[in-house]
């Protein structure tokens, strides 16, 4: 039920494409989340969003050539209603636009240009409003225009993976500004249930005048044989964050248990130096085979102002091509036993 990680820069199809009407050479496909979040708390009070709410549209020719082109619908709720304002923002709505290349000259390297998220860290959203975690930021480089090399063999045995990317800094448009950053992952499986992760950026952040920013990140995802429990641990070393300009570390640790069929319990810690140290606890449960209910509550220990404690909820519902369903095991309705 929770995304755990991902080590490919693309949106995969999240259920089997619609081919029957173009061939099997040609597909297309779709898929969608709705996210409504609430959050309540002693120190801002009640708020409530559709952040990570998304549409995404997909074709692929010869599972070679794959474009993807996915809006951000929190972009149409902003009057708690779906429409097409006059101030519409459309750079602000594709949060990707992109085409991949796969296989070139029978290689094992794939090819990704345009507007995308840019492949860094462990890429973990287990918690059901993940992006209250403080150090949600830093583990993300996304809606920037790009092009990542992904090689996934030729590594000598030293790695399973290495993704490469130059970027753009400036975020959120449609504008393909001044390349000035650079990034790199490189990925290991252990063992079978394993996964490390190293992570290098460097950013020029020419549009923000608060000097060159560096990230740096070491990653673990682990699994038990069963898939009932799961845990990681990050940590990050960077400079010049426009977000934490006075920290340089920063660091997660959490674990996901499967405590019944229809049902994980996560714990997480985060730190980041100098500001904050958040405790967070999080429920989701599989309500039907596309509705998923998450609850969290955070404890926010920060370095100069008063403490806060965070109640939040998260409902989601996912669609997809080809009947997509993201539950197995649910509540409510036939269960797939």
């Amino acid at each position: 039920m929770a995304t755990i990680m991902c080590t490919s820069p693309s949106v995969l199809a999240q259920g089997d494409e619609d081919g029957s009407l173009l061939g099997d050479d040609f597909r297309v496909g779709y898929d969608a989340e709705i996210n409504m979040n609430g959050t309540t708390s002693n120190r801002n009070g009640e708020a409530g969003n559709f952040n990570d709410s998304f549409v995404s549209l997909h074709a692929e020719w010869k599972n070679k050539v794959r474009l993807v082109l996915t809006g951000k619908l929190e972009e149409l709720f902003k009057s708690n209603k779906v429409e097409f304002t006059d101030d519409f923002d459309l750079a602000a709505f594709v949060e990707e636009a992109y085409i991949e290349i796969r296989e070139i000259n029978g290689s094992p390297i794939a090819i990704v240009i345009g507007k995308q998220p840019i492949p860094f860290g462990n890429d973990i959203k287990a918690m059901p409003i993940f992006r209250n975690n403080p150090l949600a930021n830093l583990q993300d480089i996304d809606e920037v225009f790009g092009v990542t090399v992904d090689l996934t063999e030729g590594l000598f045995g030293i790695f399973d993976q290495a993704e490469v990317s130059v970027f753009e800094t400036e975020a959120g448009d449609l504008e393909v500004g001044r390349i000035d950053g650079v990034s790199v992952r490189l990925s290991k499986m252990l063992k079978d249930n394993w996964l490390l992760t190293l992570s290098h950026a460097e950013q020029g952040n020419n549009h923000l005048n608060t000097g060159h920013e560096r990230r740096s990140s070491i990653g673990i995802v682990g699994t038990s044989t069963d898939g009932m429990l799961v845990g990681w641990a990050e940590g990050m070393f960077f400079s010049n964050n426009p977000e934490y300009p006075n920290a340089d570390f920063g660091l997660t640790v959490g674990a996901m248990v499967r405590v019944h069929r229809t049902t994980d319990v996560i714990v997480e810690y985060s730190y980041i130096e100098k500001e904050v140290s958040q405790i967070a606890l999080g429920v989701r449960t599989a309500l039907t085979a596309r509705t998923t209910l998450g609850f969290e509550v955070r404890y926010n220990d920060f370095e100069d102002k008063s403490d806060e404690l965070v109640f939040g909820l998260n409902l989601n519902y996912a669609i997809g091509s080809g009947g997509y369903k993201p539950n197995e095991h649910y509540i409510f309705g036939k269960d797939n036993d």
